[in-house]
């Protein structure tokens, strides 16, 4: 059992929503037919191989349906030049000035923390604050579940204080506790299982419902954390939260995530995407708007 609250203090304050419903027919599992030729794959992975290919095939067909052709409908995208030079001087990909091994790869540590970022940058501190503070939990391995399970309350406090997150450290110590908690017994010590269906785009409005079952992550940690993990779910994108959403009106570009997300620059790369919006980010924290008008 993980340690969750101080010793010398009391309890502390502080419905799984159904999956998403996938639209694209399957047909159901049943038994194989009786072949008079012996097979080498078990009937049932032939079954499951068949299903996965013909799920591919159905995406690939949708795509080709739905979508245009990349070089057609790209050369008639709107352009804005100025997200070029944003990304390339700003756009750099959350969590890049960490430890973190793997920020492009939705592995359950890059998704840990990606929320703990979340929380720490949603908190009544500064950037800069928030950004060491995030950086030492990844530094004693938080954003690893086994660890952070295996942390007493003490040591969280300590390593919050070393963060230089000395305000609330004792609550928020706490709420990591009963963080790592949620994440084993709701979603089986990997938060890609809040997810509704990983093999399909899984509604945002509904991450975003699961996401505020999390003690300590409000509306506006929720918006930094879409901003920041959409490069890896990317069924998130294209988001853009309301303050960067300012700051790009500020600078003449378009503040509808949905039009920067088909426009050249962009062109619907949630990679892309997740860095213009943490350029957008800087540049408003770090008071750059100048150097783009």
């Amino acid at each position: 059992m993980v340690s969750t609250r101080a010793p010398t203090k009391g309890p502390s304050r502080d419905q799984d929503t159904k999956p998403a419903k996938v639209t694209s027919k399957k047909r159901t599992h049943r038994k194989t037919e009786t072949s008079n030729t012996p097979k080498k794959i078990a009937p049932t992975k032939k079954i499951k191989k068949k299903a996965d290919d013909r799920h591919s095939k159905q995406e690939s067909k949708s795509e080709v349906q739905d979508k245009p052709s990349t070089t057609d409908s790209k050369s008639e995208a709107s352009t804005y030049p100025k997200i070029d030079s944003l990304i390339e001087k700003y756009g750099a990909i959350p969590l890049s000035n960490t430890a973190l091994e793997g920020l492009q790869s939705p592995k359950p540590e890059t998704i840990l923390a990606l929320l703990l970022n979340a929380m720490f940058s949603s908190a009544r501190n500064s950037h800069d604050l928030a950004a060491k503070t995030t950086a030492t939990a990844i530094k004693v391995h938080y954003h690893k579940v086994d660890a952070l399970r295996k942390s007493s309350w003490d040591e969280r406090t300590e390593v919050l204080t070393e963060g230089g997150y000395t305000r609330y450290r004792e609550k928020r110590a706490t709420g990591l506790g009963e963080l790592v908690e949620l994440i084993d017994s709701k979603y089986d010590g990997d938060l890609n299982n809040l997810l509704p269906d990983l093999s399909t785009d899984s509604s945002p409005s509904e991450i975003r419902k699961r996401l505020k079952e999390i003690k300590g992550v409000g509306d506006v940690g929720i918006d930094i954390f879409v901003d920041t993990a959409q490069a890896v779910w990317p069924c998130l994108a294209p988001f853009l939260d309301p303050r960067s959403a300012n700051t790009a009106d500020a600078l003449g570009l378009p503040s509808d995530a949905q039009i920067l997300w088909e426009c050249k620059e962009i062109y619907k790369d949630p990679l892309r995407m997740c860095r213009l919006a943490s350029a957008l980010t800087n540049v408003r924290l770090d008071k750059r708007e100048g150097e783009f008008k």
